[in-house]
């Protein structure tokens, strides 16, 4: 690997003058990063905010890497995966890295190969075409791990599980490696006993004894035979679980190979040196003699300034042994600027204090620019521009609830105050004590966390005098969740901007609440169409959908019908059939035109094939109605006749959604993968508003993603729970408002919510181009609502998340000074010291 000719790449990159593939800010950095790999330094943080396209300059040195003969790895959420194969393609067309690796077993399947399967014939096919379609999807190597230039690594690969010993030496073929291992080191064999496996395991056996004899090979090449037998000394039969992973880690990175470039995309997550991550970037990550590592995360430090010091101990080789003792003598200066904003924001700017905060400033920058290169929105000329003439782009504004707020009964003030009496009452019961939290957050009355799991309440004998009394007082149905005052202000809030045609992302952390909020606003669209006449795409209401239409009905504006449900699902059923009448007309011409195309398009002759339908059946058949409702959700306009040059288009459109570029060669995958789409599109819970939770298949959330950045397409909400939608989802295209449902007490994970419409491209930076050509009105802003019930543990909680969120911009977007009213007067000398502090305000800016 010759990193003089990567930095040369680099330069080469940097110097071209068009914005494709990288954008001035994007060629600035890769600039320095040429830089500092030319002054011998190997280290790097990438910090720039979230949307500035961090992964693309990570790319640009992973193909500088590539280009001068060296290997990388990529050690990332694998969610993001997709994503990153994309942006590879963009320097390298061709590029064929793998999806990432997940597992052990994962990494044993890439030692197998087509003979490896015993029994009958039907077996062995079977494992034949298994592993045929995985090498295919890109989840195996053709060849082996360390033949990949590009290798993809989970961050949780490490968090493996291995069994534990019991009455005798544990077995199976999860433990088979590190013996083999062993004997091949010692010019020993390892007899195999095929009375000691299942019959479903010899596959995984003989992968096993193939992955050891690369790995042993491995060892005894670079010289490393005698210090591995040595940390492999012992009886590893009856190593506990735990222990054997510590063995066998090292293991597995000499089986994938030596890497000169180690990529930690999310850098910030998962700190403790135990944890899976830090497991990875130490053993697994068998690094070169001369590795560089780039750490990626918008969020470098998130609670705790003491955090600097974990995210820069991660790029620096903490996890690999490197000595950080240097990087001890930064905490004193991280922690001496923050301490001095903190004074900033509440004191009296005079000359000692600003004087004070020039000199921490300087040490804070001293401290960190030899790691950190960091662009924020205030780099961006168009953003700077933004606000020098009109303010902050960002408006945060809290959706206050409180008992003046409409919807807000007296029967839910004594939940409210019930549960506050409950928290304080003298009690053992951590679920009675967490009452103050579940009410105002919305998640019910079983007072379930985060995960959910059900856990129930006291009973009533269990509780006695007051706690009985304000027990009573507290508990509800599960119906009763409709009528919150904080979904019910979420409902109105949302559809406020729906009304306009504007698209809502809404960030919870619970799922019950996120259920009722998805379901009620389907419901109240429902009642809606059927009033106004417009087609609703269900021919019956959901059975778990019917307390929220029940709720919606109580709406006097929503009441369609006086007869419940069963009215309502009759009016539905006439709607849909006349509907599938008026389709299925139309159907008959545009599968005449689609088979004209068909002997020269493959694509439109499946196409006919999905559309075919008898000649007297009056209701649409199969997938037909599911596959017509796909395609007319990704229309522009609906109210002009289908033509088959436009279905073509959007079917390719869809299957371009489904696929990745191999597929696109394999009928029955793509057969399949549409199948299972239009089952979800017909079965879907929400449509008006959808859901996002770590339930939802990745597949669909991909698919949920490219619906959400069309303007013209449902969902127009889509609830996310935090921690699946707050990182490597793209929804900026068709959105500009973001809706914290729950607060969270990490700003950071605030910052990556927003990110998620405050990108490159985004929806607002469209609206703002269309605004300055006819400048009626305000200018369009992006625009946050935290829901927050007042007077609760919820309003607390979001008074100490917004402390920390200043904490956090000020040591990282330069936003240290309070915020100065606009027609506020200022004396010259007050003026003067502000002016002192923004001009001292530590950048980290690759073009400082």
């Amino acid at each position: 690997m010759d990193w003089m000719k990567a930095a040369d790449y680099l330069e080469q990159l940097a110097s071209q003058q068009t914005d494709e593939p990288l954008d001035a800010g994007q060629r600035a950095s890769v600039a320095q990063l040429a830089a500092r790999i030319r002054s011998g330094q190997r280290a790097a943080l990438l910090a720039d905010e979230v949307g500035m396209g961090k992964t693309r300059i990570a790319v640009a040195l992973i193909s500088a890497v590539r280009n001068a003969g060296g290997r990388a790895a990529i050690v990332l959420p694998a969610g993001l995966g997709v994503q990153w194969q994309k942006e590879l393609r963009l320097f390298q067309p061709d590029d064929q890295t793998l999806l990432p690796l997940r597992s052990y077993d994962g990494f044993i399947a890439g030692f197998l190969t087509e003979e490896d399967a015993e029994g009958n014939e039907k077996h062995k096919r079977k494992h034949k075409d298994w592993l045929r379609n995985r090498r295919q999807q890109r989840e195996l190597p053709q060849k082996g791990w360390a033949d990949e230039e590009v290798l993809m690594i989970s961050h949780t690969f490490a968090a493996m599980r291995f069994p534990n010993p019991s009455d005798g030496p544990a077995g199976g073929w999860r433990r088979e490696l590190l013996p083999n291992v062993v004997r091949l080191l010692a010019g020993q064999r390892r007899n195999f006993m095929r009375d000691s496996f299942h019959r479903g395991e010899i596959s995984q056996v003989h992968a096993t004894r193939r992955a050891a004899r690369m790995i042993a090979d491995t060892i005894i090449e670079h010289g490393l035979c005698r210090s591995v037998l040595d940390d492999l000394s012992g009886d590893h039969r009856w190593l506990a679980a735990d222990e054997y992973k510590g063995k066998i880690l090292p293991l597995i990175g000499y089986g994938l190979g030596q890497f000169d470039l180690i990529v930690v995309d999310e850098a910030h997550k998962a700190r403790g040196e135990d944890s899976s991550l830090s497991r990875i970037l130490g053993p697994v990550s068998w690094e070169a003699d001369d590795p560089f590592r780039l750490g990626m995360t918008a969020t470098p430090v998130e609670l705790d300034s003491g955090q600097w010091k974990d995210t820069l101990g991660r790029i620096s080789g903490r996890d690999d042994g490197e000595d950080i003792t240097p990087l001890a003598e930064l905490t004193e200066w991280i922690s001496g600027y923050v301490d001095i904003v903190k004074r900033i924001r509440v004191e009296e700017l005079d000359e000692p204090l600003t004087d004070s905060f020039e000199t921490a400033a300087i040490r804070f920058q001293k401290a960190l620019r030899p790691y950190v290169l960091r662009r924020d929105k205030r780099h961006d000329p168009e953003i700077s521009a933004f606000q020098e003439a009109h303010g902050d782009y960002r408006v945060v504004e809290d959706l206050k609830v409180s008992p003046t707020t409409k919807g807000f009964t007296r029967d839910w003030l004594r939940r409210f105050c019930a549960a506050e009496a409950l928290s304080i009452l003298p009690q053992e019961d951590h679920r009675v004590k967490r009452a103050r939290l579940s009410v105002a957050q919305g998640y019910g009355f079983g007072l379930a966390p985060e995960s959910e799991p059900v856990e129930q309440l006291p009973q009533d004998d269990e509780l006695e005098g007051p706690q009985s009394f304000w027990f009573d007082a507290f508990r509800g149905q599960p119906a009763d969740i409709y009528t919150h005052p904080a979904i019910l202000a979420a409902v109105r809030l949302i559809e406020s901007y729906a009304e306009r045609d504007e698209k809502v992302l809404v960030f919870g952390r619970f799922i019950t609440p996120m259920n009722a909020l998805t379901r009620l606003l389907d419901a109240r669209e429902m009642l809606r169409r059927l009033r106004d006449g417009r087609h609703w795409p269900a021919s019956k209401v959901r059975d778990e959908s019917e307390p929220a239409v029940l709720a919606a009905m109580n709406d006097p504006d929503l009441c369609v019908t006086t007869g419940g449900i069963t009215s309502i699902n009759q009016m539905l059923t006439e709607r849909y059939r006349k509907w599938s009448s008026a389709r299925r007309t139309e159907l008959a011409r545009l599968h005449r035109e689609l088979e004209a195309l068909a002997p020269q398009d493959d694509t439109a002759a499946l196409l006919v094939g999905y559309l075919r339908q008898d000649d007297d059946d009056e209701e649409l058949q199969g997938d037909i109605g599911a596959l017509l409702e796909a395609l007319d959700d990704r229309r522009e306009s609906a109210d002009v006749p289908w033509s088959g040059d436009e279905m073509l288009a959007l079917f390719k459109g869809l299957l371009d959604d489904l696929s990745t570029d191999e597929e696109q060669e394999h009928d029955s995958v793509l057969r399949s993968r549409l199948a299972s789409y239009l089952q979800d599109f017909s079965g879907r819970e929400g449509n008006f508003a959808r859901m996002m939770s770590g339930a939802t298949p990745p597949q669909t959330r991909r698919l949920l993603q490219s619906a959400f950045n069309r303007a013209s397409s449902w969902p127009m909400v889509l609830l996310a729970q935090s921690r699946v939608g707050r990182e490597g989802l793209n929804l900026h295209e068709a959105c500009r408002t973001v809706v914290i449902l729950h607060a969270e007490w990490n700003p950071g994970i605030v910052e990556q919510q927003i990110g998620r419409v405050d990108r490159k491209g985004s929806r607002w930076l469209q609206d703002l181009e269309n605004w300055y050509g006819h400048a009626e009105g305000d200018p369009p802003r992006i625009r946050i609502h935290p829901v927050v019930v007042s007077g609760t543990y919820d309003d607390h909680n979001w008074q100490v998340l917004k402390e920390r969120w200043m904490e956090l911009r000020a040591q990282l977007h330069g936003e240290v000074l309070p915020h100065q009213g606009t027609h506020a007067a200022i004396s010259p000398e007050l003026e003067a010291l502000r002016n002192r502090i923004i001009v001292s305000t530590p950048n980290f800016a690759p073009w400082e």
